[in-house]
Order: C-alpha cells, then structure tokens, then sequence
C-alpha cells in the first residue's frame, strides 16, 4: 500500500489540453559550455524531434513531468516553462509514442485539464450524456472575460437535410451550415431544453443555396416571424438568441 501511495502523490498533478495544432509551441531546452570561457549557454528551441501537426494535434491532452523552467535561473527562458509529455497515438498507450517537450502554460495554445485522468491516455473521455468529448471545464465569472484574441466556436457543423425538420443541437457548437439545395419546406427546431438551459444562447445557421423553399421556425423551440420563401440559388445567414424559454431569430441576410 505504501509503495502505491508513494506512486501516486510522485505523478504530476496538473495537465493540460490542446485547443489547436501546437508543434511550433512545444520546446526543448539544452546547455552548452564553451571550451574555452567555460560559460554555459541554454537554448530554448521549437525542435522536439517528431513533433508535426499530426502527432501535436488540437484536443491532445500534456500531463507535466515536474520539471521546470524559471527567467533568470536558467539562461535563455524569459516566461516561465513547463515540462510535458504526450501520447501521440489515440489507440497505442505504449511508451514508443510517448513525446516530451516544455510549454508556456500561460499560451493560449494550451487550456488546464483535470488531473483525475489517467496520464497514459491519449483519448478524450466522452460525457456520458451529452456524447461531446471532454476537453476543459466552462467558465463562470461574474467579471468581466477580456481577450487578446478571437471569441468564438471553433466548431461547424455541417448539415444536409434538404426538407422537413431540421434540429439544431447548440451543445455541438455555434455555427450550422446547411450544404444541400433545398427540395422542400424546411422547419427549424431546437433539441429539448435547449433554450432554456442556455439562455443568452447564439445560434448561427448559414444555407449555402437556398432553393426557393419556406424555412420557419417549429413555433416552440424555435420561434420565428413568418419568413418569405427563400430565393432560389441564394445564400443566406439567419441569427437566432435564446431568451431562456425558445430560440428567436434576430436578423437575417441574403447574399447574391
């Protein structure tokens, strides 16, 4: 029991996770001392050996290895690094693809993980109800969210019902973009409890062709004004908000 104990509290508590391709943001660290002044030099380089898009891809979850990097106490580093590892395979946990390297914690490459997770897993575990893989946890704050760069879902997703009802689900992002021509009335609806278990929700819905068909609202999870038949060979994007009971659509454009 000691010896599992001793194991346990020895693993790194903190991990991290992906939010896009960070091959150029992983580093190695080494040292070199002159054969003649004796000085040592480190260099903090963007090289770890097999690091591509493909093996440092968005999603992939770094487990620190404890080992640091401080400004001023090592030459070379002006932010605070940490030490990582990863598997680069989704089914292989062995160690052969196992990559290591050092990260700034702080970039907006990488976002804090939970720590109760294996660090041999390289598969995002699934939310059991909602079938979205886990990546970070939400933010509440009553503060105000100051960003340096771009707010935004980074999913779309793509539909291709061409007629009857089409149903959004906002737990699998923002943007929808309907890809076939309309063959007939299309109706819009909202998964149940949408709406208002996201109230303030907003709802992007792009139609790459409209194809001269009605497209309304289902009345209740959806709730639109009546909407003119859409032209046909026209694009168009429709806004919608939730105000904590149904999804209202907000404005509309046509695109030649």
């Amino acid at each position: 029991m000691s010896t599992v104990v001793r194991q346990l509290k020895e693993v790194p508590e903190k991990s991290y996770v992906a939010t896009t391709a960070f091959n150029a943001d992983v580093y190695t660290y080494t040292v070199t001392k002159s054969a003649t002044t004796y000085q040592t030099t480190g260099t903090l380089a963007a090289n770890v050996t097999g690091a591509t898009a493909t093996t440092c891809p968005a999603g992939t979850v770094l487990r620190e290895n404890g080992k640091k990097l401080y400004p001023g106490a090592h030459n070379g580093v002006t932010t605070l690094m940490v030490g990582v590892f990863w598997n680069t395979s989704k089914t292989d946990t062995t160690t052969s693809n196992m990559l290591s390297g050092f990260i700034d914690p702080n970039s907006p490459k990488f976002a804090v993980f939970s720590a109760d997770r294996p660090n041999y897993m390289n598969v995002l575990p699934v939310d059991p109800t909602g079938g979205l893989a886990d990546q970070s946890a939400p933010t509440l704050t009553n503060g105000t969210v100051i960003a340096s760069g771009q707010v935004r879902s980074s999913t779309v997703t793509t539909v291709t019902t061409a007629t009857g009802t089409i149903t959004l689900n906002p737990t699998l992002g923002q943007v929808f973009r309907l890809t076939t021509t309309l063959t007939g009335a299309v109706t819009l609806a909202a998964t149940a409890l949408s709406a208002a278990a996201n109230p303030g929700a907003v709802l992007y819905v792009m139609i790459t062709n409209g194809g001269g068909q009605t497209f309304v609202g289902d009345g209740s999870t959806v709730v639109t004004a009546p909407i003119a038949t859409l032209t046909n060979a026209k694009s168009f994007s429709i806004t919608l908000v939730s105000d904590g009971t149904a999804f209202r659509e907000m404005s509309r454009l046509q695109y030649p």
